[in-house]
């Protein structure tokens, strides 16, 4: 199933309620390959960490989401490639506590 741009912003949205932090502590980016990017390329932990990723209808719908989530509410962008043409998985992490 993919989701719709709105429809993506209010699961961010839930999420991060959900976990109750502040959106400087959360990180969204956009990726053809969803495990690589968390598991890898962001070297997350599949039990200890907060994650969760959503198909979107298209590369462009998850930009969107992406531009909107940076720009309004200043979430950080994840450490991935921005030129990947299939990158329609947009995918949303709170950072880890320091010390």
């Amino acid at each position: 199933m993919n989701y719709s741009v709105q429809q993506i912003k209010f699961e961010c949205f839930s999420y991060i309620k959900e976990f109750g932090a502040r959106m400087d502590e959360w990180v969204i980016g956009a990726t053809s390959d969803p495990d690589r990017a968390l598991f890898d390329a962001c070297a997350l932990d599949r039990r200890d960490d907060i994650w969760m990723w959503k198909p979107a209808q298209s590369a462009a719908a998850a930009a969107t989401v992406i531009d909107f989530m940076t720009s309004r509410y200043r979430l950080a962008r994840a450490p991935l490639p921005t030129h990947d043409p299939a990158a329609r998985f947009v995918i949303l992490y709170r950072k880890r506590p320091i010390g």
